[in-house]
C-alpha cells in the first residue's frame, strides 16, 4: 500500500524538479546553486555557505530530531549514501561513475527541443575517470574494468544519466523523512522482530501438554524450539541478499505470511514430527523480518541517531521473548482452553503486525527507491538514458547468496573482534534461553509456584531491559565528549570504541546477577532475591547486546551486515542447542552450580567492553 503512495509521491516530486523555458524562471534554487535564464540560456551561480533555508537545513542535517550537539563525521551525505554497502557486499555503485550530484540542462539530459532542467542527476564530469566504449560493449573506466551484468549501451551520442538524490535534504531520501514517519517505521519493523522472538518462547509453555499428547520425552519436545532458533539464525544469511534484489517490503510481507502459515501448521500438527518441521520452517521464514528490522534502522537513521534508536529497537525486540511465556503459561494452565492457543495467539499477534506492515510501512532501501525514480524519469521524459546506481554492475542473486554464506564465516574466523563479541553475545542469549528450563527449576520446584506465576517471573528480566533506557543518554554524553576530543586531535571521526560505553555499564551486572540468583534461590530465602537479580540480568544483557552490535558495525563498516550476521547466527544456534542441554544441566548440576558455571563464563568476557 505504501509502495503505491511512494510511486505517486516520486512522480509528483519529479514533476517539481523540471523547470521549462515556458515558465521563464528568473531565480531557481537547487541544492547545488542558483539557476536563472539570461539571454535564452541557463546561467548557474554556485551556492554560498549561507545562502538560504535549504543551505541552513543542510548544515543542520543530523540534528532533525532529539539529537543536539556535535555529530559524527562525516554526516549523512548523498555520496555516502550511494557508496554505502549493500547488506551483503559493495556492489550497488561502481566507483568509476562516482561524481558529486549536480543539476544539468537539456543539452546534457534530453534529446528533445524543450529546454528542461532536471535536478538530482549525476554525470561523469571531465577528468572523473570514465570513458566510453563506442562499440556499445559496455563502459570502461581508466582501469579498463567493464561494468558487469549491465545491459547498458554506451555511445558518444547517448550518454547515460545517473539518478541520485536532489542533494542532502531531498525528501525522497528516507534519512530526510519526518521524525514521526521514521519513528513509525522503526516501531513497525521492531514489532516484526518482537513477534518472531515472542514465538520462540511462548511455544515452550506448551511442552508439558504436547509431551503428554505425543507421548514423547521433554528432549524431543524441546526440538521444536531448538529447530526454530537454529533455522532462524541460518535463514538470516539468505534474507539479506533477497532484500537487496527485491527491496525490504517485498521481503517483509511474504515472510510474515509464511511465518504465520507454518505456525498454524504447528498448531494443527497431529504428530511431534509435524510440529518440529512446521516450527523449523516458521523459524526459517521468520528470519527475514528479524534480520531486516535492524537493516531498516540503517536505511532511515544516521549513525548518530542510531545511538538512540538501536536501544529502542532492542528493547522492543527483547520484550517479545521475555513477555511471551506469560500468556502462554496461563493459556496452558486453564484446562478449558486448548494448549494450541499458544500458536493462535502468535498468529493473531503476527496478523496485527502484518496489517501494519502492509498499510503503513514504506520501502526504505535507497537503491530500490532510486531505481523507481529512474524508471519514472524515463516514463515522464521519454528518454531511456536515466539509470539508477543499481543498474551499474548488477550482481546476480546467486553471487550475493554465495557471499552472504561465506563472508560471515570468513570474518568470524579471521577477525578476533567479531569472534569475541559473537561469543559474548551468545553467552548472554544462552543464559536467557536456559531460563526456559531454569525458571521451572527455580520457581516451580524450589518456591512451588504454578506454571503461570513461574512465567510471570520472566517479567523481572523485562523490567531490567526497560531500566537500561536511562543509560542511553549517559552513553551519548560520553560519546559526544569523545567526538569533541577526536576533532581536537585532528581526527575526522572517533574510534569505534566509543560505542562500548553501554557495555561497560552492563558487563558487571551479568556475572553478579548469576552468582546472586544461583546462591540465593533457596526455599529459606525470599523469592524476591532471585527476582531482583533477574532485573540486574536484564539490564546487563541489553547493554551488552546494544554495544556489541554497534561496535562491530562501526568497526567493519564496509561489511557491517556480514559481520553482524556472524553474531546473529552464532547466538541463535547456540541458544537453540542450549534449550536442549539446559534441562540436563539443571537436573544434574542443580540450580546453584548451573548458574555459577554460567556466571563464571560471563565473568571471563567481563573485560571485553573495556
Amino acid at each position: 500500500m505504501q509502495s503505491f503512495f511512494q510511486h505517486r509521491d516520486i512522480r509528483r516530486q519529479l514533476q517539481k524538479q523540471f523547470v521549462t523555458r515556458h515558465e521563464k524562471p528568473g531565480d531557481v534554487w537547487t541544492l547545488e546553486g542558483r539557476y536563472s535564464y539570461q539571454d535564452g540560456e541557463i546561467q548557474t551561480i554556485p551556492r554560498e555557505p549561507d545562502d538560504d533555508l535549504p543551505a541552513e537545513r543542510m548544515r543542520e542535517h543530523g540534528h532533525r530530531a532529539i539529537i543536539n550537539g556535535p555529530t559524527l563525521y562525516p554526516r549523512h551525505t548523498v555520496r555516502a549514501h550511494l557508496e554505502r554497502d549493500g547488506d551483503v557486499e559493495r556492489a550497488d555503485f561502481d566507483p568509476e561513475l562516482q561524481t558529486d550530484p549536480h543539476t544539468i540542462n537539456t543539452q546534457d539530459t534530453l534529446s528533445t527541443p524543450t529546454d528542461v532542467m532536471v535536478t538530482g542527476i549525476e554525470r561523469v564530469r571531465p577528468g572523473a575517470g570514465a570513458s566510453t566504449d563506442v562499440s556499445g560493449g559496455g563502459s570502461v573506466g581508466e582501469s579498463g574494468q567493464e561494468f558487469e551484468g549491465s545491459d547498458i549501451e554506451w555511445s558518444k551520442k547517448n550518454k547515460l544519466m545517473i539518478v541520485t538524490y536532489e542533494g542532502e535534504c531531498d525528501p525522497m531520501d528516507p534519512h530526510n523523512w519526518t521524525f514521526k514517519r521514521r519513528l513509525a517505521c522503526t516501531l513497525i519493523t521492531s514489532g516484526t522482530a518482537c513477534v518472531i522472538f515472542w514465538s520462540s518462547t511462548i511455544d515452550t509453555t506448551a511442552t508439558v501438554s504436547t509431551r503428554a499428547l505425543y507421548r514423547t520425552n521433554s528432549q524431543i519436545q524441546v526440538l521444536a524450539t531448538t529447530m526454530f532458533l537454529v533455522m532462524n539464525g541460518l535463514g538470516a544469511l539468505v534474507a539479506a541478499p533477497i532484500s537487496e534484489v527485491f527491496g525490504r517490503n517485498p521481503t517483509y510481507v511474504p515472510s510474515m505470511i509464511l511465518f504465520m502459515l507454518f505456525n498454524m501448521g504447528a498448531g494443527l500438527a497431529q504428530t511431534v514430527v509435524q510440529r518440529i518441521i512446521c516450527r523449523a520452517l516458521a523459524g526459517l521464514f521468520g528470519s527475514a523480518p528479524a534480520v531486516l528490522a535492524a537493516a531498516s534502522l540503517v536505511d532511515i537513521w544516521s549513525r548518530i541517531e542510531r545511538v538512540y534508536m538501536f536501544p529502542l529497537f532492542s528493547i522492543i525486540t527483547f520484550t517479545g521473548p521475555l513477555v511471551g511465556p506469560t500468556p502462554g503459561a496461563f493459556v496452558v494452565q486453564f484446562k478449558w482452553e486448548s494448549w494450541r492457543w499458544v500458536d493462535w495467539i502468535t498468529i493473531t499477534f503476527g496478523g496485527i503486525v502484518l496489517v501494519l506492515l502492509v498499510l503503513f510501512l514504506p520501502e526504505t532501501y535507497s537503491p530500490i527507491l532510486l531505481d523507481w525514480k529512474a524508471k519514472e524519469l524515463c516514463r515522464l521524459t521519454g528518454d531511456d538514458r536515466y539509470r539508477a546506481p543499481l543498474d551499474f554492475k548488477r550482481v546476480s542473486f546467486i553471487h550475493r547468496l554465495r557471499n552472504s554464506l561465506y563472508r560471515p564465516i570468513l570474518l568470524f574466523m579471521t577477525e578476533p573482534i567479531i569472534s569475541v563479541h559473537a561469543f559474548y553475545v551468545s553467552v548472554e542469549f544462552i543464559i536467557l534461553y536456559t531460563f526456559i528450563s531454569g525458571y521451572a527449576s527455580i520457581y516451580g520446584k524450589i518456591y512451588h509456584w504454578s506454571t503461570g506465576l513461574t512465567a510471570v517471573a520472566f517479567l523481572g528480566i523485562e523490567l531490567g531491559v526497560l531500566l537500561s533506557a536511562p543509560a542511553v543518554p549517559i552513553a551519548m554524553y560520553f560519546l559526544r565528549r569523545e567526538i569533541i576530543r577526536s576533532r581536537a586531535r585532528g581526527q575526522h571521526r572517533p574510534d569505534p570504541e566509543i560505542s562500548l560505553y553501554m557495555g561497560m555499564f552492563g558487563a558487571p551486572a551479568i556475572p553478579i546477577s548469576m552468582f546472586w540468583m544461583g546462591w540465593t534461590a533457596q526455599e529459606s530465602i525470599s523469592y524476591w532475591s532471585p527476582l531482583a537479580s533477574s532485573v540486574m540480568l536484564g539490564f546487563g544483557v541489553l547493554c551488552i547486546f546494544v554495544s556489541s552490535y554497534q561496535y562491530v558495525a562501526d568497526s567493519f563498516e564496509l561489511h557491517a551486515a556480514s559481520a553482524l550476521s556472524s553474531l546473529q547466527v552464532l547466538r541463535l544456534v547456540a541458544s537453540g542447542v542450549m534449550a536442549i542441554v539446559s534441562e540436563i544441566m539443571y537436573r544434574n548440576l542443580g540450580v546453584a552450580w548451573t548458574l555459577t558455571v554460567l556466571g563464571g563464563i560471563s565473568f571471563v568476557f567481563f573485560p571485553v567492553p573495556r
